[in-house]
């Protein structure tokens, strides 16, 4: 499987697949609706993308923060496709994409079933269990070295 990798951002003319693939794998799982969230901060954040003969099958949303910092959200990767080593590629992905831009430290709110996927990344839980979206979370940081 060949994957490209793209950043885009909300006026993409992408971004209506990736918020259709970010109901599908994220909200419809658990009876939301994404299109019933305020998405107007969306307008100045970063999508990595990745792309399979021209369509979105993974994203990750990367929100700046301040100078240093950078949230990650809302990873996502097409059901068809997942348990390839694409997230992990998104993610090394977004990760280059701080560097180059000097961003130092990445915080994100891990699904519980996410953990392991995260902490072989490199990530460390910070603080306690917290419930996101009606599901178990945890906030968990990476400090980049250049």
């Amino acid at each position: 499987m060949d994957i490209e990798l793209c950043l885009v951002d909300s006026a993409s003319g992408y971004y209506p697949k990736i918020l259709a693939l970010r109901q599908r794998i994220l909200r419809a799982p658990l009876g939301l609706d994404l299109y019933a969230e305020d998405l107007s901060e969306e307008r100045n954040q970063y999508i990595v993308t990745g792309l399979d003969r021209g369509e979105p099958v993974a994203c990750l949303m990367i929100r700046i923060l301040d100078g240093d910092t950078v949230k990650f959200r809302q990873m996502a990767v097409d059901e068809t496709m997942q348990g390839q080593g694409i997230g992990a590629t998104l993610l090394r992905y977004a990760e280059n994409f701080c560097l180059l831009n000097e961003y130092r430290t990445i915080e994100l709110h891990a699904r519980a079933t996410a953990l392991g996927f995260y902490e072989k990344a490199g990530y460390r839980t910070e603080g306690e269990q917290f419930s996101e979206v009606g599901i178990p979370h945890f906030r968990m940081i990476k400090h980049l070295i250049a």
